[in-house]
């Protein structure tokens, strides 16, 4: 089961989220696949709009001068998408620690099953203004579903069904 922004009311939390997007052409490089920096800003859109289906509102926070900054990303490239082509980021919160959380992300293709890459990104929450690191509060935790292993990908998804 898949989880968007337009069906948080009716579906139980899930510990995974998954965003759909279509490559469109100002995705591709001059060596004519998708730009090795969309995958990530793909990933950042995934994790913001999971934590937005869980209740967490960015703008809030950031006008009390709180928020999540990245602190590292790591990215394995295993194939390249196309213009055209219909991917999923599945995205999930591998662990959280006081000031930081993991959060990891697999890119793939369901049209062929393929990876694409995985993404894995560590996240610190912050004092926007003193520029500090602060212990995650509670608010930003209370609907967070961990997920220490990987889900499934969206095609075994389909044949559990």
């Amino acid at each position: 089961m898949t989880q968007s922004i337009d069906d948080r009311a009716s579906a139980a939390i899930l510990p995974h989220f998954d965003l759909a997007h279509t490559v469109a052409e100002d995705e591709i490089d001059a060596q004519q696949h998708v730009h090795n920096l969309r995958y990530l800003q793909w990933t950042l859109w995934a994790a913001g709009r999971h934590t937005e289906s869980i209740g967490w509102d960015a703008k809030a926070a950031l006008d009390r001068g709180l928020g999540w900054v990245v602190r590292e990303h790591s990215i394995q490239y295993r194939g390249a998408a196309l213009a055209g082509d219909r991917i999923i980021v599945r995205t999930w919160v591998h662990d959280l620690q006081r000031f930081a959380s993991r959060r990891k992300s697999v890119i793939c293709r369901p049209a062929d099953q393929k990876v694409l890459a995985k993404v894995e990104t560590r996240w610190v929450f912050v004092d926007l203004r003193e520029h500090k690191a602060l212990a995650i509060p509670d608010l930003a935790k209370q609907n967070l579903v961990l997920c220490p292993e990987p889900p499934p990908l969206p095609w075994e998804d389909e044949e559990a069904e």
